[in-house]
């Protein structure tokens, strides 16, 4: 053995047990995760009083209220042109004789 060279090091046991430490930790930190109850979820307290207070709703009455605000979103507020007249514009420029798109197909003639 020559001096300029290094002497071996032996086995590096500090890295390998705080890997493992490390390992240990990480796993026991998720286990423990898993089995806490999250603190943003608030129980809701369940008493006959609330039950019996809200009706339960309706889904046709609701399914009208969701068409009205979307047609009033559609036509209404700030809107430069009605639903109807934009999608008679829109359809009128699509459906030429030079129309190569594959969706909408061009109508045929209404015979009068």
């Amino acid at each position: 053995m020559t001096p300029t060279e290094p002497a071996p090091k032996g086995f590096p046991f500090v890295t390998v047990f705080a890997a493992v430490g490390v390992l240990f930790v990480f796993l026991g930190l998720m286990w423990l995760a898993t089995q806490k109850q999250n603190p943003l979820e608030q129980p809701k307290p369940e008493t006959a009083d609330t039950k019996a207070a809200e009706p339960k709703p309706d889904a046709a009455a609701k399914l009208d209220e969701v068409k009205a605000r979307n047609a009033a979103a559609l036509d209404g507020v700030g809107a430069q042109m009605s639903l109807a007249e934009a999608h008679g514009k829109l359809m009128g420029t699509l459906k030429g004789p030079n129309d190569k798109l594959p969706f909408p197909k061009p109508e045929a003639p209404v015979k009068k």
